[in-house]
């Protein structure tokens, strides 16, 4: 009985123009979408690997002169364009890529587009994600809402349930046939995307790209039985297949448009952290102090390393930064929690969910950044322990650690092979599910509280 329920529902949403027109769109924008990140990616690599050549040959140019330069020279590390952005560039245009650091010290963090006209990333990206997020997530909605009020304005219902079909059970074949009917609009732009990725040579399946593409369809699978179930309940709350749709396109509002924004508002006003202006004036304030109540001579400076003063200069730069750096850390950590706790709020909406799922699953986003900027403070401390073991051992050095300055350490050249480079690390699978585990059981539960929620109206239906 569930089968013949399930293939007979099947067989009438294939045969519907509403899905066969939503299949065309979703194939022709999965294509578009999967030629445009070709030539961006290629793009975007290009420049990345003009940046990495650049970055490096400056690297050589202080290592010729001294180490010191080489240890207090503050460098940007660029974050590499990801080679899993077709499935979700988790909002990378607006995420900071680039974070600034010497051995001393990591400094801060910005966004670095990388490109002659910025104006030109201010679009979302025809990615997986945002495919069925926003274009699929609605077509399954149109083939959903109309389930039982449709059926019951057509008089179809009275008749099906004339044949002593326990209503749940009804319910749950409806439920399956729009899930299963969903998964085959979406395959064949799928596996379309997937066949330009390898043709282009973008996309070489290894064991963790493997893993990606299928938690995100794992994932997918979870978010069209969410919107479904949701489909459902908003079929079962109205007599009407009107109304029933306005419902559901006024739900399907709420999770896309109002339950992000309130998180950003929530942020703003409950959340409160300085602004930047506050904090730079905290920071000049601060560092005014400190010269003010220096030694004298503690901006004196001479060719002799051994200058007594030198000692004087490396204490007040090194008093400087750690003050800034109290600071600042302070904030960049008010800046992280506040993000945080601002993100659980997109909790109401399985939109946003499926969206921070996939984020944490291919391990990009923020995730990716406090993955590196958390590794570039380890990276940092083992920098500096290599920098002073290098130095310790030079008898013309007075070993006065200047964090911004090359006055009164190591003037020695180093080969640029010698030199420990920060290589990003990738999040690692079991750091990738931890990280979307709490989405994925949300999922879970807004699947079977709509659907459990759908049941029990059903069963109290008038299909008169």
């Amino acid at each position: 009985m569930l089968n013949t329920i399930i293939l007979t529902d099947i067989k009438q949403n294939i045969q519907s123009l509403k899905l066969q027109v939503i299949f065309i769109i979703i194939l022709v924008v999965f294509t578009v979408g999967s030629v445009a990140y070709v030539f961006q990616y290629r793009d975007a690599m290009e420049d990345y690997h003009n940046y990495s050549l650049k970055m490096q040959e400056e690297i050589r140019k202080d290592a010729d002169i001294n180490i010191t330069r080489v240890a207090v020279y503050k460098r940007d590390h660029l974050l590499a364009p990801e080679n899993n952005g077709f499935i979700d560039d988790s909002k990378s245009q607006f995420t900071p890529n680039n974070i600034q650091y010497n051995a001393f010290n990591v400094f801060g963090y910005s966004i670095s587009r990388m490109t002659s006209n910025p104006y030109l990333y201010l679009s979302n990206d025809l990615n997986w994600v945002f495919i069925l997020s926003i274009i699929a997530s609605f077509a399954i909605l149109l083939l959903s809402y109309d389930t039982i009020s449709g059926e019951r304005e057509q008089q179809t219902l009275k008749l099906i349930l004339s044949n002593s079909i326990p209503r749940g059970v009804l319910l749950f074949g409806k439920f399956m046939s729009i899930v299963i009917s969903s998964v085959i609009m979406l395959l064949p732009g799928l596996l379309i995307s997937l066949i330009i990725l390898l043709i282009s040579g973008i996309l070489k399946i290894s064991a963790l790209q493997a893993f990606e593409i299928t938690m995100f369809i794992v994932a997918a699978i979870l978010f069209i039985s969410t919107i479904s179930a949701l489909g459902m309940f908003c079929s079962v709350v109205s007599r009407s297949s009107s109304v029933s749709l306005l419902i559901g396109i006024i739900l399907w509002s709420v999770f896309l448009i109002f339950s992000p924004n309130i998180a950003v508002f929530t942020a703003d006003q409950i959340f409160k952290i300085k602004n930047s202006e506050t904090v730079q004036e905290e920071v000049k304030m601060t560092k005014d102090a400190i010269n003010k109540a220096a030694p004298e001579g503690s901006w004196s400076g001479s060719d002799n390393p051994f200058f007594p003063r030198h000692e004087l200069r490396a204490k007040n730069q090194t008093n400087l930064m750690n003050a800034e750096k109290q600071i600042k850390d302070e904030w960049y950590n008010s800046q992280f929690r506040q993000y945080e706790k601002a993100s659980r709020f997109t909790y109401l909406s399985p939109i946003s969910i499926f969206g921070m799922v996939n984020e944490s699953l291919i391990g990009s986003g923020y995730p990716r950044f406090r993955k590196n900027w958390e590794d570039l403070h380890t990276y940092q401390n083992q920098f500096l322990s290599w920098f002073k073991a290098i130095d310790s051992k030079d008898t013309k050095s007075p070993h006065w650690y200047n964090p911004y300055e090359d006055y009164s350490t190591s003037r020695e050249k180093i080969r640029f092979e010698e030199i420990p480079l920060y290589t990003e690390k990738l999040m690692t699978i079991p750091q990738r599910l931890a990280s979307a585990f709490p989405g994925i059981i949300l999922l879970v539960i807004y699947s079977f509280l709509l659907f459990g929620i759908s049941v029990l109206m059903f069963n109290r239906y008038d299909v008169r």
